[in-house]
């Protein structure tokens, strides 16, 4: 498996990626981009380890150490269904949580 490192420090946190997903790929994609993340991290990752990223260009996927974000000393809660929306052009991240039905 290929480790890729980023260093949040240098990204933005924002709150418009998810508005942006939808716009490159339709709210139907974007809703299974967020599914597939989702079902990534439940068949490979660890709750406490990893999170699901999702590059925003391409919607592909992947799982980011948690610790990544935490070195950031963002404030974030570890949850279940929680997607990293990652814009890499645009340097900027959003956190995600999957709403429940």
């Amino acid at each position: 498996m290929k480790s890729i490192h980023i260093e949040f420090s240098k990204y933005e946190s924002v709150n418009s990626l998810w508005s942006e997903l939808i716009e490159h790929h339709g709210f139907e994609r974007a809703k299974n981009i967020v599914s597939q993340a989702i079902d990534l991290q439940k068949m490979n990752g660890n709750k406490n380890l990893t999170m699901p990223i999702i590059f925003s260009g391409t919607g592909g996927l992947a799982l980011i150490p948690i610790q990544s974000l935490k070195e950031k000393t963002l404030k974030i809660k570890s949850k279940e269904n929680q997607v990293l929306i990652f814009n890499l052009k645009k340097k900027s991240f959003q956190i995600l949580n999957e709403a429940k039905h």
